[in-house]
């Protein structure tokens, strides 16, 4: 049974749906540079999401939206003197492609604002329309007060009524649809009935989600800090206008903070995913960021990054001694152990619970390997769980090959020079290689640990 725990009830819930196939929408990118890692704790939050929906035997219909029209992006265009395509196309490659190292399974849509601005200047007519939204100076702004329902993810008594109101808005939360244009968007504009301007981003997200996936959805994802505004006000404008409820589920995950301050391009403090896949492989990242529960603040260091490779090497290592080719497996081959991880990961997503029950696994397993006895049942259910990990935390390179099984006395000649050098003796680990090697395996060394090769 998967339980989540959705934002808009402040509590876990048993996830239940009308269809097999479950429609969820992700705020995606801004691409104006290059994504931090920050970011990437929500789209592999994203991933893990979608791969228990998987592991419970649902199909998924998801769309994480690209948001090319943007102050940031329009003044970096003007700055730099770039057409601003030019600059959008390049950072929402740097997205995708880091999300393909990364082991991210492909959304079905990756939606452009900038594909959908007719429809986005539809969809704010009809809140005109409907007396939801007004016109000031060219601006269209979204009418809090017209509609009843606006409050859903903050208690509206806590909202600052001091802020000063210079844009004569109605209200002073009163949000914008439509930005008019500004001598310094220089040529970026599009034409509409209240002159020339442009989306605005919380209209950007509405109409892109109700565009591609419908009127409903089950679930809605994003960041801690989307949930006010920018999640507040994309319900607001959808359900004005359809008169029902937009999203069953609202998840959300916690920052990502470097000592203790939130990861963000404007604090100056962000790593770009690229530079960090330069010194850390991908498995390292995803373990890392796996490691916390996502509904958990995590804080970037070396020592946690390194403490990921060795998790990585131990299970490595574990996977060596069997062959694990891909298994198919049904509900009558899983055992205890398994249904335990299971019902870790359909805990709300506790991928600290489940990596816990996966670790005590090995530490059994190794045990009993040492007696020599059922070895057969232990193959299998190693075998099982493996492959059970590999699909939600996806960080060990399981090879569909036979050559996986080593001889013991190489597995502990293996394991031994890891020892050394985990203790740093690279005089004993150089050793262990050279014996290695004459008799008849290469060992090579890389970011994700020793792999083990026979000579030909």
């Amino acid at each position: 049974m998967l339980k989540i725990f959705n934002t808009l009830s402040n509590k876990k819930e048993v996830f239940k749906t009308d269809s097999n196939l479950v429609k969820i929408y992700g705020c995606g990118p801004t691409v104006y540079d290059h994504p931090h890692i920050g970011n990437f704790r929500t789209f592999i939050f994203y991933d893990l999401l979608i791969r228990t929906l998987h592991l419970n035997n649902y199909d998924t219909q998801s769309a994480i939206n690209i948001t090319d029209i943007d102050d940031k992006i329009i003044s970096r265009s003007i700055a730099e003197k770039k057409n601003m395509q030019d600059i959008t196309l390049k950072y929402e490659k740097s997205f995708i492609d880091a999300s393909r190292k990364l082991k991210i399974l492909k959304n079905e849509f990756y939606p452009r604002a900038t594909d959908h601005v007719e429809d986005m200047i539809a969809f704010i007519q009809k809140l005109v329309d409907k007396n939801y939204a007004y016109v000031v100076n060219g601006n269209v702004y979204f009418d809090i007060k017209n509609y009843t329902n606006y409050g859903k993810f903050v208690n509206l008594k806590t909202l600052d009524d001091d802020i000063e109101n210079d844009l004569d808005k109605k209200n002073k939360n009163d949000f914008v649809l439509w930005k008019a244009w500004k001598s310094e968007d220089g040529n970026i504009f599009w034409e509409s009935a209240w002159g020339k301007g442009r989306p605005a981003w919380h209209t950007e997200c509405a109409v892109i989600s109700q565009k591609i996936l419908g009127n409903k959805i089950d679930i809605h994802c994003g960041g801690i800090d989307l949930k006010f505004p920018h999640h507040e006000n994309e319900c607001a404008q959808i359900e004005s206008i359809t008169n029902k409820n937009f999203a069953n589920y609202w998840l959300h995950s916690e920052h990502l903070n470097i000592e203790d301050e939130k990861m963000s391009k404007s604090l100056g403090n962000s790593l770009s995913i690229e530079d960090m896949l330069k010194k850390y492989s991908s498995n390292i990242i995803r373990m890392f960021l796996l490691s916390s529960h996502y509904r958990s603040k995590i804080s970037l260091s070396k020592s946690k990054l390194e403490e990921s490779k060795k998790m990585i090497n131990r299970i490595s290592r574990f996977a060596e001694k069997f062959s694990t080719n891909e298994f198919d497996f049904t509900k009558n081959d899983l055992s205890d152990k398994h249904q335990s991880f299971i019902d870790a990961i359909n805990d709300d997503l506790n991928t600290p619970k489940a990596l816990g029950i996966f670790f005590e696994f090995i530490s059994d397993t190794n045990k009993a390997l040492t007696k020599r006895k059922d070895l057969k049942k232990i193959n299998q259910e190693s075998i099982i769980f493996l492959n059970l990990f590999n699909s939600i935390f996806q960080v060990v390179d399981i090879q569909n090959s036979d050559d996986k099984v080593f001889p013991q006395e190489i597995n502990e000649l293996l394991l031994s020079r890891q020892q050394a050098r985990d203790n740093k003796d690279w005089i004993l680990s150089d050793k262990i290689r050279d014996k290695l090697f004459n008799l008849g395996w290469i060992v090579e060394d890389s970011l994700d640990g020793q792999k083990l090769l026979k000579k030909k």
